[in-house]
């Protein structure tokens, strides 16, 4: 049998469970994990507070435009522009222009819009009076657009970003496909809000012994050191210790999503922090600073949610928070799964804001574990399993079957083997030999 959650919707996230202090086992991981030289992080702080200073400015004048953009036919051959490549980096995000015809993102929302048309009253949504972010995963738009040739070319190059040592078991250049939701934002909407946040686990960041091996430099007092793009020890992090609602149990090199409609910037989209390795290591080093390292404050990160950035902690983080800009049907946008995002607070326009949420999703042995019970859900019409156990489309006649996929579709969804097209690395072959194993292809 799945396992499945709880039955609720996406407003579960914004839940904290904890109020107040956190238990002592903090002050002790703390200790434990803190230089034995407090003055090492007091002095990279200082040299991190300098660097914020040094960048606000600029990304403050430049405001949506600080934030990389890139037409889909520049991406050639599953890479980005070798011009591009170093910028993306540094502001851990994107704007893909054109990743799906116009039209034919148009044609998915229509298709979304009949899908929920025709089951009126059985989806559940967020708001429940009012709903806008639908517990919808398996209508035929949806599972199209996630195999689409040009999003499965785009989300490779985010991939290719990456790198890993010659044995880790993880080839970039395969995309799997972690299913998720869709939204569509109705003007004037102010319920649908988020302020500053990261997801992909909290206090596991620092709890998990793997996930910690992630920001070795930055524990140390090197953040400069720090490679944002090194997939090493993510491979096995556990970003799920405490069963978090808005968790993530697929390492996703970006999160993302596609348009279906134009989102004028700051009228309804969102809002990305565009300095990755500087506000990770802010929200990594923050908790053993002086002012809090005798207490279990883990500064905003809490068991079982989300990180909330919180501009008193860390106003160097938040004071940098840009939207995204003019956004059109077809567009996608990509950000770090470090990279501190918001919500714009209202819907500041005449016309919807519509979004299918597709992140990138590289083949290793974590993700190979989430496809192949992902598939089963599937095949059965279930919720995924990362999300409330609703099943809504447990009985539906017209939601998409396997049969319905494209080889693309397939490959993606752990229904057809994988068979590497050159010579890779020990690691990338054995992360392919695990997944055809897995999920019985080979």
């Amino acid at each position: 049998m799945l396992a499945a959650r709880k039955q609720g919707n996406i407003g579960s996230i914004f839940a904290n469970s904890f109020k107040g202090e956190l238990p002592p086992q903090y002050i002790h991981l703390k200790k434990e994990i803190s230089p034995k030289d407090p003055s090492l992080i007091q002095n990279a702080w200082q040299r991190l507070e300098s660097a914020f200073e040094k960048e606000a400015p600029h990304i403050k004048a430049l405001g949506p435009k600080v934030i990389p953009q890139v037409n889909y036919q520049d991406i050639l051959n599953g890479e980005f522009p070798s011009n591009m490549k170093d910028e993306i980096r540094k502001r851990g995000c994107v704007v893909v222009r054109g990743v799906v015809p116009a039209d034919v993102a148009k044609g998915y929302k229509q298709q979304v819009l009949d899908y929920i048309a025709a089951h009126p009253g059985q989806i559940p949504g967020f708001p429940e009076h009012d709903q806008q972010v639908w517990e919808l995963y398996w209508s035929k738009a949806q599972v199209e657009a996630r195999s689409h040739p040009h999003f499965v070319q785009t989300t490779t190059a985010l991939n290719k970003l990456w790198h890993a040592q010659e044995d880790s078991m993880v080839d970039l250049e395969t995309n799997l496909t972690y299913c998720d939701r869709l939204r569509i934002r109705k003007p004037n909407d102010e319920s649908f809000v988020l302020r500053e946040h990261l997801d992909g686990g909290s206090t596991e960041r620092w709890e998990d012994s793997c996930y910690r091996k992630c920001y070795t430099d930055i524990l140390a007092g090197q953040w400069e050191k720090h490679d944002a793009f090194d997939a090493t020890y993510r491979l096995d992090a556990k970003m799920q210790l405490h069963d978090a609602p808005g968790g993530c149990e697929m390492f996703r090199t970006f999160q993302g999503w596609l348009a279906l409609s134009s989102a004028n910037s700051g009228c309804g989209s969102i809002r990305l922090c565009p300095l990755v390795k500087e506000t990770t290591a802010a929200i990594i080093m923050r908790p053993l600073l002086q002012d809090i390292l005798q207490t279990s404050s883990m500064g905003g990160a809490y068991p079982g949610t989300q990180i909330d950035i919180d501009p008193v902690l860390l106003p160097q983080v938040t004071d940098i928070c840009v939207s995204v800009p003019d956004i059109y049907p077809g567009d996608a946008v990509f950000w770090h799964c470090d990279l501190v995002h918001a919500v714009d607070p209202k819907c500041k326009q005449s016309t919807d804001s519509s979004v299918f949420y597709i992140p990138a999703t590289p083949l290793c042995n974590i993700n190979t574990s989430y496809i192949q019970r992902q598939r089963e859900t599937f095949r059965l019409g279930l919720t995924p399993p990362d999300f409330p156990g609703n099943n809504a489309e447990k009985d539906f006649d017209d939601r998409a079957k396997p049969e319905d996929l494209s080889k693309l579709g397939k490959l993606g969804m752990g229904f057809e083997r994988i068979e590497p097209k050159h010579k890779l690395t020990k690691g990338a072959q054995a992360a392919i030999d695990k997944y055809n194993h897995v999920l019985n292809l080979d």
